[in-house]
Order: structure tokens, then sequence, then C-alpha cells
């Protein structure tokens, strides 16, 4: 049976000899780790409301894909905002602004983690919050898509680490390390994305 208990070799339930293994591997064959990842939402009918979805991505060059990885998640808006803007049967679900926020969190943990195990940081527990200020009135249209940079204010991250004996070299490496986090950077720097808009066939009616 797996264990994730700390053994000479296992580590938060690594073995610390293959993860190094696969760092040297990647290391030395950088063509073979790189990542083509994607997601899809498909509308319910109902404004807001989507049912996102992750499923098959490409390592190495190669498709992975499997039943059992697709994974659902309904997203759409906070109930009291439903209810005062004329929706009918108000519901909550989670705000995909949210999502990303909740990506970034688990995102940063993992770098934090990682960090930590190259240089040997024993962490007892931690945990990452972020908070940002939004401002809707451009989804709303109230304001222009010139205004998008008014949106949000800065993002707030906070890592609470427990441990014994940490340093401020052990803070300050944990630090920078949190900002290895993929998901920081895809929020933080800037890419080209622009949005390409297809027309597909209507669905056929039954006669």
């Amino acid at each position: 049976m797996a264990t994730t208990q700390p053994t000479e070799t296992v580590k938060n339930g690594v073995d610390l000899e293959e993860f190094h293994e696969f760092v040297e591997y990647a290391t030395e064959n950088p063509e073979a780790v790189q990542f083509e990842l994607g997601a899809r939402a498909i509308s319910e009918g109902r404004l807001f409301h989507s049912l996102a979805k992750v499923d098959a991505y490409t390592l190495g060059g190669e498709e992975i894909k499997r039943e059992t990885r697709e994974y659902t998640l309904p997203m759409g808006a906070w109930k009291e905002v439903e209810d005062v803007s004329g929706f009918i049967d108000p519901t909550d679900r989670m705000e995909p602004i949210e999502v990303a926020l909740a990506a970034m969190t688990a995102c940063v943990n993992v770098a934090v983690g990682v960090t930590a195990l190259a240089n040997d940081i024993e962490l007892d527990d931690f945990e990452t919050t972020v908070r940002v200020d939004f401002d809707p009135r451009v989804i709303l249209t109230i304001h222009d898509v010139d205004h998008s940079e008014e949106t949000f204010g800065d993002i707030d991250v906070e890592i609470t680490v427990e441990g014994e004996d940490l340093s401020e070299e052990d803070v300050e490496l944990l630090t920078a390390g949190a900002q290895r986090s993929p998901v920081w950077n895809l929020m933080r720097l800037a890419h080209e994305m622009e949005p390409v808009v297809s027309v597909g066939l209507p669905s056929p009616t039954a006669d």
C-alpha cells in the first residue's frame, strides 16, 4: 500500500530518488517535458452558466486522453448577484475568477513545496491565500474594453509556512520560489492572446 509517511527516500508522498532522477532527465531532455494544455467551456443556455471541461493534454508531443480524466466544473455566479440582476431561480456557483484564484493558490503551493524540497527546508505545513478587488463594469458593458486594465486591483498573495527553526534565508528562498509557479506567471506576465470566433452550423431541429 502506498504511503505518504516520511521515510529515508519518501517525503510528502514523493520518492526522492525517483524525483531527482526525473529532474535530471528533464534537464537533459527538455523537449520531453513540454506540455500543451487546454480547457473548454460549454454554454448551458443560461447567462453566466457554463460547464468547463478539462480532459486531454499533450506531453512531449504525445496526446494523453482517457475517459477517467474528464473533469467538469460547473461555473456561474453568486446567488446574490443573480437575484438582484433579474435571474429566475437564482443559484450559487463557483465564479470563474474565483476558480482562477483557487488555481493560483494551489499552484503557488506546488512551487513552495518544490522549493522547500530542493533546498532541504523542513515545513510542517503551509497555506496560500490570494485576494483581489474586482470591478465588473467592463463585463457588464457599462465600460468599454479600453477600461479593462481597471477591472482588477493588485493581487495580494499571502503564504503562511510552519516549521521548526525556519531562518530568514529559508523565508527568502520560499518567497523567491513561490514565483516559479506557472499559474503565477500565467497571470503576472504578458502573453499574446486574441479571441477567434468561429460560426458553426445550427443544430438540426426535429420535424
